[in-house]
């Protein structure tokens, strides 16, 4: 039906689930057909619960499947000096036999601030960690003098199985967009409408050709929501509590052309500025109240199997080649089987 096999990766349920619970989730998520399996890579996180460090949840992955890729979805480069993050990355790829994704992204306040953590250029620190940690898998001994890190004699004594181990950006900007064109292997946005997710492949599309690249060396993902149900209403209920994560911010449920009155104390807010205190989950709930839930169905995969199937093909013809997708049930394990069973071997085939 299409040119190219069309991915499906499923997100780990953090931090709704017992961390144990996380491990056999992704196995049985292999078993049914996913071809990737994400984590999280917070401190904390919106909604509360459990959040565990997201490397070593995937080192156990790794060590109960055989062929998902694995990875962040999004690890940020104000936690980590590159050197660390190199070798521990470059370790999990050794354990998983060669399937280790890096998502990387700009960064969120939860991540940082309440922990003093500074974010400062974080697209220019993005940049320098990239080139660090590229030469580092290379076995190259080097010196870098940069605006963020200096090494001297810098090496690493293991190296990922991968020749390229792949880095996706979490893009949303046009900056980031252009530079995920330049320089990554994905591309893993927030939620996006069918039509934005359009006209954002473009900016991709621009930074790849000024690079001498096409759009078809990079992995062009996108990180949605699915509910599915025999009746589409109870589908879309599902997706009413988390309507401030799919829709991340007020401008873009503007561009996609709500016509919704925004209360002026969160006319700016979006989830990468949310911390997990009273005052700001009250504020990003009555966000969440301005939401069409309409507006969150056109952000997500939701409905009947046929209104889930229609609207994948929907954003394959927009450019999308790899779902990673968050189960919202409402019965999960049903979900899940019939990804397995109808829908991911239709884009497979």
């Amino acid at each position: 039906m299409f040119d190219r096999k069309i991915k499906f990766g499923s997100f780990i349920p953090i931090p709704t689930t017992p961390v144990t619970k996380l491990i056999e989730i992704a196995r049985v998520n292999e078993e049914a057909g996913f071809d990737s399996i994400w984590a999280a890579d917070h401190l904390l996180f919106v909604p509360l619960g459990t959040v565990p460090e997201a490397w070593t949840i995937l080192t156990a992955i790794a060590m109960v499947t055989k062929k998902a890729m694995l990875g962040t979805c999004v690890t940020d480069v104000h936690r980590y000096h590159p050197a660390v993050l190199a070798q521990r990355i470059a370790t999990i790829d050794q354990i998983s036999a060669g399937r280790v994704i890096l998502g990387l992204g700009a960064g969120e306040a939860m991540n940082l601030q309440p922990f003093g953590i500074e974010r400062r250029k974080p697209v220019s620190k993005l940049i320098e960690t990239v080139s660090i940690m590229r030469k580092l898998w290379s076995g190259e001994t080097f010196s870098y003098e940069g605006e963020f890190w200096k090494l001297k004699d810098a090496f690493l004594q293991i190296q990922p199985i991968q020749p390229r181990l792949p880095i996706y950006l979490g893009a949303n900007s046009p900056r980031m967009l252009r530079l995920t064109g330049q320089i990554a292997d994905g591309w893993l946005p927030t939620p996006l409408s069918p039509e934005l997710y359009k006209k954002r492949l473009r900016f991709i599309e621009e930074g790849a050709q000024q690079a001498g690249r096409s759009i078809s060396e990079i992995d062009t993902g996108l990180y949605l929501y699915t509910a599915l149900a025999d009746q589409a209403e109870d589908a879309h209920k599902q997706l009413d509590t988390m309507k401030p994560m799919i829709v991340t911010a007020p401008e873009l449920l503007h561009e996609a052309g709500y016509k919704v009155e925004v209360p002026k104390e969160i006319r700016t807010l979006a989830y990468t500025d949310v911390l997990p205190t009273g005052e700001w989950i009250e504020l990003f709930a009555k966000y969440g109240d301005v939401i069409p839930r309409e507006a969150a169905v056109e952000f997500s995969i939701a409905g009947t199997s046929q209104d889930c199937i229609n609207k994948i093909e929907e954003y394959v013809k927009v450019g999308v080649n790899h779902f990673v997708l968050i189960n919202m049930g409402p019965s999960p394990r049903r979900v899940m089987e019939t990804y397995g069973k109808e829908i991911i071997p239709r884009f497979h085939s």
